[in-house]
């Protein structure tokens, strides 16, 4: 959640691009998907592996806007030994063998402005004036993902620890990534959202003075599915070097965070799109 929308959908395939490239570039092609090199045991990974993105994303002005604003996303994504990772989840530290990775770290969300604000990284929008900021929020995070056939199952839990978001989030998820040729893949991805009370009242409702203060009508909401969420990723190897990304993500809201007041739209879709290169 949080002004950083883009990461529920392009996280992944810039997660991966890091694992994908280091065996591309020793001639050797591995499906993406959150798949190490390491897991093939006829190989060993490499100590560093640094991958520097940039690219733009075109994402609602906050979860249920009917408004969107163009973001730019810079990246850098960095893994040691192939254990720990720091990129767009987050720090992560993980074990892994031919079917099962488990681990746990930080993650952070970046909260929610109750006005637009300015600049190049704008977020926020005007409507949300009188419920007050959420404050950006740290989180422990645990996960899995595990491959059943051609296909990756993931799941994940976040704890958030800030003065407003002090809630849970849990994110399943399966992609099936494709190999069109030794360049070109595409990862078809679904997934849903669960958030207990204090999430979905942070984000989705709307207290008495708030109520007061705003445009918007009392509403509680409750611990529930928040959304289910399905798209598209390509990925063009250009070399052992070069590569460029980009997915498409429609997000379908649901029980409490569809009937909020602050849900205009029940249907959001962020486009986003990187070029980046491995060292």
């Amino acid at each position: 959640m949080g002004i950083c929308s883009w990461r529920g959908g392009l996280a992944a395939v810039l997660g991966y691009f890091s694992l994908v490239l280091p065996a591309h570039a020793q001639g050797v092609f591995y499906t993406p998907d959150q798949q190490p090199a390491a897991w093939d045991v006829n190989r060993q990974p490499a100590v560093w592996d640094v991958n520097l993105a940039a690219g733009a994303a075109t994402q609602p002005t906050f979860h249920g806007s009917d408004r969107y604003r163009v973001t730019p996303i810079p990246l850098v994504m960095i893994r040691w030994r192939d254990t720990v990772s720091l990129g767009a989840d987050g720090l992560s530290l993980y074990w892994h063998d031919d079917t099962l990775r488990i681990g746990g770290g930080i993650s952070y969300d970046g909260g929610r402005p109750d006005h637009a604000t300015g600049g190049i990284f704008s977020s926020g929008d005007d409507r949300l004036k009188g419920l007050g900021d959420i404050d950006a929020a740290v989180g422990l995070r645990g996960f899995a993902s595990y491959k059943l056939g051609s296909v990756y199952l993931d799941a994940a839990a976040v704890k958030y620890l800030g003065p407003q978001n002090k809630g849970i989030q849990v994110n399943f998820g399966a992609s099936a990534p494709l190999a069109l040729s030794k360049h070109f893949i595409v990862r078809p991805h679904i997934g849903a959202s669960w958030a207990d009370d204090n999430t979905m009242q942070s984000f989705f409702g709307i207290s008495p003075m708030q109520a007061s203060r705003s445009a918007f009508a009392q509403f509680h909401a409750g611990t529930g599915l928040e959304d289910v969420n399905g798209g598209l990723t390509l990925v063009y190897l250009f070399n052992d070097h070069w590569f460029l990304g980009a997915d498409a993500t429609a997000t379908q809201y649901l029980g409490q965070a569809a009937r909020s007041p602050i849900t205009i739209a029940n249907t959001n879709a962020t486009v986003a799109a990187v070029i980046g290169y491995h060292f």
